[in-house]
């Protein structure tokens, strides 16, 4: 009887596992994706400001010249070339927007996806310690016997050591991808924070009274882009320091890696 509630966990266990397995991957395919296009989307606002910036600084060279004024009297004001660059910069980050609500949008099904895993380790963990009280359980059964076989039954003993073993080793797995989990996900609600913030600040009406100049907004998405890129370096970092981890039988026939999600 013991012996076929063992069974029955097993394949419960397998079953658990090879899904979180197929949904681990298809999860660390997705973040890798999203990862990317958002250090595309990145390196994209920096281009558009550092573009602005250039052209503004093109054309404020004549203003910064009183005798400029006096030696070309018809020459047009620089205020007007501004408006144009002012237009033309509202229109990029306006595309630019809707590029980073896309991505917002990207990881909140990069959530859901990992709120999924964290479901089948929840349940994983259950079914590895009811094998583990299980396994136990037969171990001090057939301990109790064992003198009688003279034995006879050691390579079942050994069986259960080693089943024993890889049990004790998926909870030290669970708790591995528990901790990166819960780490993934408080970074990609920081870079959705981050990317709220920027595109509230892009969309924000125009103040009454002296109206805020380009090169103020430019600083303050330049602002925003900073902690993008510091959110996804530390995320960045912990994958780099995160080792990889093997649990493997005797006869290495076995073998679980224990690495980051993403």
């Amino acid at each position: 009887m013991l012996c076929r509630e063992l069974a029955i966990l097993t394949v419960d266990a397998v079953d658990s596992l090879t899904l979180f397995v197929q949904d681990a991957r298809s999860s660390g395919r997705g973040l890798q994706l999203f990862s990317s296009k958002v250090y595309g989307a990145v390196y994209l606002i920096i281009a558009v400001n550092e573009c602005t910036m250039n052209t503004l600084s093109s054309i404020s060279s004549p203003s910064s010249s009183i005798f400029s004024w006096a030696l070309t009297p018809f020459y047009s004001r620089p205020s007007i070339t501004r408006e144009v660059i002012r237009e033309a910069f509202v229109d990029s980050m306006i595309t630019l927007a809707g590029l980073v609500e896309n991505l917002i949008l990207l990881a909140e099904v990069e959530l859901m996806n990992i709120d999924r895993l964290e479901e089948h380790l929840s349940l994983l963990h259950v079914l590895t310690v009811q094998e583990d009280t299980a396994i136990s359980s037969a171990k001090t059964e057939l301990l109790r016997y064992i003198w009688t076989l003279f034995g006879g039954n050691r390579r079942m003993l050994k069986g259960y050591d080693k089943n024993l073993e890889l049990l004790h080793g998926i909870g030290g797995v669970r708790r591995q991808a528990w901790a990166h989990v819960t780490l993934t996900l408080r970074l990609l609600k920081q870079l959705r924070g981050d990317m709220e913030v920027m595109q509230k600040t892009l969309s924000s009406p125009k103040l009454p009274g002296v109206p805020i100049s380009i090169e103020a907004h430019i600083r303050s998405i330049e602002l925003g882009v900073e902690r993008l890129k510091d959110s996804r370096a530390i995320a960045r970092k912990k994958d780099e320091e995160d080792v990889s981890k093997k649990i493997f039988d005797r006869e290495g026939t076995k073998i679980i890696y224990v690495g980051s999600v993403p």
